[in-house]
């Protein structure tokens, strides 16, 4: 009985914390079309905040990150997630997730997936870890919308702005 009740009160706990990071919008502007623009070289790109569908994209299908951008023609090309830092932790124990370092990130970052094609870059900075990925190309599913290079720039624009 009180495995079950230290259980609940400890995920209690820690879904307290997330909803909080989540639901608090604190960095739903830190980022908009232009600086992505700016940091990918592509144009024509819409932001589209959490849980909000855009017309052709089932909501909470390929939106799943805290911010979204889209192309004009409402295929994803890029989310960005916010967590608390010890998700970050958990989640470089695992090797699958974990393909190389990047330098002058956040307080410590890596590209990932551990294999081919690279998708995401995932740096912890202060109490936050941030996931910044790209989609796969629709027209070519060995390939990623934006190549890590792009992703990475992106990353180091939200980093430079988290306070």
């Amino acid at each position: 009985m009180k495995k079950w009740l230290v259980l609940a009160v400890c995920l209690g706990l820690v879904l307290g914390f997330n909803s909080l990071v989540l639901s608090s919008g604190q960095f739903d502007n830190i980022l908009n079309s232009t600086d992505v623009e700016k940091a990918t070289g592509l144009s024509g790109l819409k932001f589209v905040p959490r849980q909000q569908a855009v017309a052709g994209v089932t909501q909470n299908k390929l939106l799943t990150g805290d911010i979204n951008f889209v192309r004009s023609d409402n295929q994803p090309v890029l989310e960005i997630q916010f967590r608390p830092s010890f998700a970050f932790d958990e989640f470089k124990g695992d090797t699958g997730f974990i393909k190389s370092p990047v330098k002058g990130l956040g307080d410590e970052a890596y590209t990932g997936p551990s294999f081919d094609p690279q998708t995401q870059v995932n740096f912890k900075k202060g109490a936050y870890y941030v996931s910044v990925s790209t989609h796969i190309d629709p027209k070519d599913r060995t390939k990623p919308v934006l190549k890590i290079d792009q992703v990475i720039a992106v990353a180091k624009v939200v980093a430079e702005r988290m306070k």
